[in-house]
């Protein structure tokens, strides 16, 4: 076995443990194990040899052990054994919300719950309300999960399917067959939430390829769809590969990449056939560059240039981070470092407010605690700028918690709706134009607040909040956290259109979570924004001069 065969067999022991040991440190370890074979770059057959397996940071002497059993024989005996104790259908009980494999641990070894359709069984027939954790209340969330898990069956968010996708492009790195290798499908387009993994692979030797990938078990199960494409599974991911000559590789990844109104506008526009890559097709069809992210529709065809989308690179900054003061996971000083380590000319720290207790919301004594902190540490960060808000919660009625004295002290202000989604559609749209009247509001925070492939979004009157933000000129959060990417990038032409700026916020509860601003970056270049439309593009002195002038209107009100 290579480094990703072993790691995706750790990955498996650690799914395993946890559903079976109570001691959360052993599933934890071989995962924190399967992560350090990810990133070494030295063979591992050449760690066992010299002995540095063990020396490896994550790596302790069981996960070694197992590695070197796998290296060796190509299965574990531990591994087997647990297989052997639980049916194969068992892990997709996870894609019910809320059920974690401790709880799923439990169903099996009290009631034999080994698949959805026996979950569903036991709920109806009420036997897991009598389970010891559970109760009725937890009976009813399961049975509407499985509705919801049935209706995503297979499907992952595009994250995970990254990661995924480059590890089988990294191994196909080693083919010498293949000349070029990229991802395509709705992965490449980055949509939020994808079903499948597609690679597109330039070859003059397919049968070459397809023998390699079987003999490397890249994927399980690899059979031919038609003389071009194979597919195969990892898990419960289908991959396809897409074969062409090395001369037709940019259509091969373009026809691939989809989606299918872009790929059948473009057709119908351009019959070029033969072209290296995509640049080179474009150029041959005379059509302008769409970026991958900007073919869900055939719209960007029309284009005379091509359209000039944000980088991640442009952002000189961002809003809603969070720290150890309410529900972070690193300090104000880490997260201040962290953030000047990354070039940010300014950082916005947004803890929580009173109302948010379950996230250590800020009561007054710990907002005191709280300024004389950041003031302490900016010092240290200097010349990077750091501006003291906080993420407010949108009460019932509209109004922002704190009210208007305390909020006053703040260099900005997030509102968000963290309570009460089921409210209506006319009462939820009243709540938030209540919100957005509220002259210390600055953003709006997760508009929805949904939680892709758990959690569906409250609803609204979009149209008539657009409307308000853009007149009160409150800005729009682009949400990058993954399971969030809220606002969806279906909604922002509508909100273009009615005056509204946008922000690009990680809503950073650690330092490694700063990272979602790329997947943030990602929304907005979906809903086809420039520069020039995102506020934390600009520089330290314009963004320091809209907050002094939004905090004068605030006086004035």
């Amino acid at each position: 076995m290579d480094k990703w065969q072993i790691a995706s067999a750790l990955n498996e022991i650690s799914r395993y443990t946890e559903l079976s040991d109570p001691n959360p440190f052993r599933s934890r370890a071989f995962e924190k194990a399967a992560r350090a074979l990810h990133k070494i770059d030295v063979p591992i057959e050449t760690l066992i040899a010299s002995g540095e397996l063990t020396k490896t940071p994550d790596i302790g002497k069981a996960s070694a052990s197992i590695i070197e059993e796998l290296a060796r024989t190509g299965t574990s005996k531990y591994l087997e054994e647990l297989r052997a104790q639980f049916p194969s259908g068992i892990f997709e009980l996870l894609r019910v919300p809320k059920l974690g494999l401790r709880k799923i641990g439990v169903l099996h070894s009290e009631l034999g719950v080994s698949n959805l359709a026996d979950l569903e069984a036991a709920a109806r027939e009420g036997r897991v309300a009598k389970l010891k954790g559970f109760g009725a209340k937890t009976e009813e969330l399961i049975l509407k999960g499985i509705k919801f898990a049935r209706e995503r069956e297979s499907r992952f968010l595009l994250p995970a399917g990254i990661e995924l996708a480059e590890s089988i492009r990294e191994r196909l790195a080693g083919i010498d067959e293949i000349t070029d290798a990229e991802i395509s499908g709705s992965i490449r387009r980055r949509l939020e939430v994808c079903s499948n993994v597609n690679i597109a692979i330039a070859t003059k030797s397919v049968d070459k390829v397809v023998k390699a990938i079987e003999r490397k078990t890249i994927v399980e199960g690899l059979e031919e769809v038609d003389s071009i494409t194979y597919r195969g599974r990892i898990d419960d991911v289908v991959v396809f590969f897409h074969f062409a000559a090395p001369d037709d590789f940019g259509l091969l990844l373009l026809l691939t990449t989809g989606s299918k109104e872009f790929v059948e506008a473009f057709v119908a526009q351009c019959k070029v056939r033969h072209a290296v890559n995509e640049e080179e097709l474009f150029a041959k069809c005379k059509i302008a560059f769409v970026e991958p992210e900007r073919r869900e529709s055939a719209d960007d065809l029309k284009l005379k240039k091509p359209r000039a989308l944000v980088e991640a690179a442009q952002l000189r900054g961002t809003f809603h981070v969070h720290t150890t003061f309410s529900d972070g996971r690193n300090t104000v000083a880490e997260m201040l470092t962290a953030a000047r380590d990354r070039g940010f000319e300014y950082l916005g720290i947004s803890d929580h407010s009173e109302t948010a207790a379950y996230a250590g919301g800020l009561t007054d004594e710990k907002l005191k605690l709280q300024k004389a902190e950041i003031a302490r540490e900016a010092k240290n960060v200097a010349p990077m700028r750091v501006f003291r808000g906080t993420e407010a919660d949108i009460l019932g009625d509209g109004s922002i918690d704190y009210g208007a004295k305390r909020l006053a002290q703040f260099d900005f202000v997030i509102a968000s709706v963290h309570s009460r989604f089921q409210m209506p559609k006319d009462e939820m749209t009243e709540r938030i134009l209540t919100a957005l009247d509220d002259p210390h509001v600055t953003f709006l925070g997760h508009l929805t607040g949904r939680l892709l492939l758990s959690r569906d979004g409250y609803t609204m009157d979009f149209d008539r909040v657009f409307e308000r933000a853009g007149q009160r000129e409150v800005m729009i959060e682009i949400n990058g956290n993954p399971n969030r990417l809220d606002i969806d990038w279906r909604n922002i032409k509508r909100a273009l259109d009615r005056g509204v700026r946008f922000s690009i916020n990680p809503d950073a509860h650690s330092i490694r979570e700063y990272n979602a601003l790329i997947t943030g970056t990602w929304v907005a270049r979906k809903g086809g924004l420039s520069a020039k439309e995102i506020f934390n593009t600009q520089p330290l002195e314009q963004v320091t001069e809209w907050f002094e002038s939004r905090r004068a209107k605030w006086r004035e009100k």
